[in-house]
C-alpha cells in the first residue's frame, strides 16, 4: 500500500468528478462574489447601466410618443443610429471602470496562490499547469464579459421595443459589438493574469496591474504625439480596448487602424500568456 503525506490526501484517479479548470473557476467566482470590493463594482456598474437606459428611454422614447403614428419615419430622423452612437455602449468612463474592476479582481488570483503556496497542492493532484491557466483564465476573462454584456444586450432589446429596427440602437448591434466585448475582455483577463503572476501578494497583484495600465498608456501616448503616428498607441491596453468597439461598429475614422489594433493585441496576450506559463510552472512552485 503507497504511503502518502499526512497533511495530502491520496490522488484521486483522473477523470473523476468535475474538469478542474472549472472547479478552480467556480471556486474564484463564488470568492470575488464574497468580496466587498466585487460587490461594490458591481453595484456601481449597475447603477451606471440603469441610468443609460432612463437616458435611451426619456431622449428617445417621449420625443417620439405624441407622434407614435409614424415613429418608423420619425425615428430615423430623431434618434441617433450612428457608428459612434453604438460604439459608446463600450467606451468612456464605464470602460475604465470594468478595466478597475479586472485589475482589483484578477491582480490576486495567481498572487494569493503564490502568498499561500497552494499551487504545490494543486500540482500534486491530478491538476495539469494548463488545467490551472484555464480555470484562471476563465474567472478573469469571464468577469469582464459577463459585465460588459449587459451593456450591450439591454439597450439593444430597449430599442426594438422602443421603434423596432428604426430604433436608435442597430438590430445588428449584438453581432458587432459581443467580438468587441469579447477581444476586450481577453486582453483585460491576460494582462490582470499576467500582473498576478509577477506578484507575491494580491496587493501586489493589484498595484502590478494599475502599473502596467497607467504605465503603457504614458509612452503610448507619448509616441504616438511625438512621432505623429497613432499605430503607437496599440501598447498601451486601454487603448486596444477602445478601439475594438470602433473598428467593429465602423467609426469613422477610428482611433487605431486594424492592423495595429490586430497586432498589437495580439502581442499582449502572447506576452502576458507567456509569462502566466512561466510563473506558474511546476518547478517553480516547489521553491
Amino acid at each position: 500500500m503507497p504511503i502518502y503525506a499526512p497533511t495530502l490526501p491520496p490522488r484521486p484517479e483522473r477523470g473523476l468528478g468535475d474538469p478542474p479548470a472549472l472547479v478552480l473557476a467556480r471556486f474564484d467566482v463564488r470568492r470575488v462574489l464574497r468580496q466587498r470590493i466585487g460587490m461594490f463594482f458591481l453595484f456601481t456598474l449597475g447603477v451606471w447601466l440603469l441610468i443609460k437606459l432612463v437616458m435611451l428611454y426619456v431622449n428617445h422614447l417621449l420625443g417620439t410618443k405624441t407622434q407614435l403614428a409614424g415613429v418608423k419615419d420619425l425615428a430615423t430622423a430623431l434618434l441617433p443610429q450612428g457608428a459612434a452612437f453604438q460604439a459608446d455602449f463600450l467606451s468612456g468612463p464605464m470602460l475604465f471602470v470594468i478595466w478597475l474592476l479586472a485589475a482589483f479582481v484578477g491582480g490576486g488570483l495567481v498572487a494569493r496562490d503564490t502568498l499561500h503556496r497552494i499551487r504545490p497542492l494543486m500540482y500534486a493532484h491530478p491538476v495539469r499547469p494548463a488545467d490551472y491557466w484555464m480555470g484562471k483564465a476563465l474567472t478573469a476573462v469571464g468577469l469582464p464579459l459577463a459585465v460588459m454584456l449587459p451593456f450591450i444586450l439591454l439597450p439593444w432589446v430597449l430599442s426594438l421595443l422602443i421603434a423596432g429596427g428604426a430604433g436608435p440602437v442597430w438590430p445588428t448591434l449584438p453581432l458587432r459589438m459581443i467580438p468587441a466585448a469579447l477581444a476586450i475582455a481577453l486582453l483585460m483577463g491576460a494582462v490582470t493574469l499576467g500582473a498576478s503572476a509577477l506578484a507575491a501578494t494580491p496587493r501586489a497583484g493589484v498595484g502590478w496591474s494599475l502599473g502596467i495600465l497607467f504605465g503603457l498608456n504614458a509612452p503610448a501616448t507619448v509616441l504616438a504625439k511625438v512621432l505623429d503616428q497613432p499605430a503607437w498607441q496599440a501598447l498601451s491596453p486601454t487603448d486596444l480596448a477602445a478601439a475594438w468597439p470602433q473598428l467593429l461598429c465602423g467609426v469613422t475614422p477610428p482611433a487605431l487602424g486594424w492592423l495595429p489594433t490586430a497586432l498589437g493585441t495580439a502581442a499582449h496576450l502572447a506576452v502576458w500568456a507567456w509569462i502566466l506559463r512561466m510563473r506558474t510552472r511546476p518547478s517553480e512552485a516547489v521553491l
